[in-house]
């Protein structure tokens, strides 16, 4: 089973890109543990290979920065070209509008590009299973409010295409109440290592449980 999980810096979490491909890792880079970045998808492949070393090809496609946009203007190269099983979104925090940032992405726009991508994505590969994760941020970032509301839309999302849906606000919220918030994430968006425990974690029973019994 091919599982890809396309994002931002958060998925990427300083992955290794090879030399020869622009970045990009294929088959012949999936046993390299760099390539999973530091984060969730480290943590997640970890567990997924251990459990059943023969069965996962994992492959890290997130770039630090992207928004929305970005995403679906490389998704042929990164996603389609694949053809995965499984496809992990994790998108939204970088197109919030801070006040500061002009390249922001509005929610209603936002929201017709993410349902583009579904759609297009389920025409291309109909046979990969998508999985959308829920944007986040702690209250200690200035983009906490903003997040909230694309957050609530890509659960909507996720609906309306009956798609699995991994909820994170909550479970880090939860997390920086016990451990503290800079023990999570470092800015209140980038996650440390117990933040990445805690995606991965919720990431992992959101497969088993609606992925992998189907």
């Amino acid at each position: 089973m091919k599982i890809l999980f396309f994002g931002d810096s958060i998925t990427d979490a300083a992955r290794e890109r090879g030399s020869s491909d622009a970045g990009r890792v294929g088959e012949a880079y999936s046993t390299n543990p760099k390539a999973y970045g530091s984060g969730f998808v480290f943590l997640t492949a970890t567990q997924l290979l251990y459990e059943k070393p023969n069965d996962y090809q994992i492959l890290n496609r997130g770039i630090g920065g992207d928004r929305l946009p970005q995403l679906y203007a490389r998704i042929q190269l990164d996603v389609w070209n694949e053809k995965p099983d499984v496809l992990s979104i994790l998108v939204g925090v970088n197109d919030v509008d801070t006040g500061t940032n002009p390249n922001f992405t509005d929610l209603d726009r936002w929201g017709k590009i993410y349902r583009m991508m579904i759609r297009d994505t389920q025409e291309k590969c109909p046979n990969t299973k998508i999985i959308v994760c829920e944007p986040f941020a702690l209250r200690e970032s200035r983009k906490t409010d903003g997040v909230l509301e694309y957050a609530a839309e890509a659960k909507k999302i996720a609906e309306e295409f009956n798609l699995p849906f991994v909820a994170l606000q909550e479970k880090m919220d939860e997390a920086a109440s016990v451990y503290g918030v800079e023990t999570c994430c470092y800015d209140g968006v980038h996650p440390n290592l117990v933040g990445s425990k805690v995606i991965s974690d919720a990431w992992l029973k959101v497969f088993k449980q609606q992925v992998l019994k189907d």
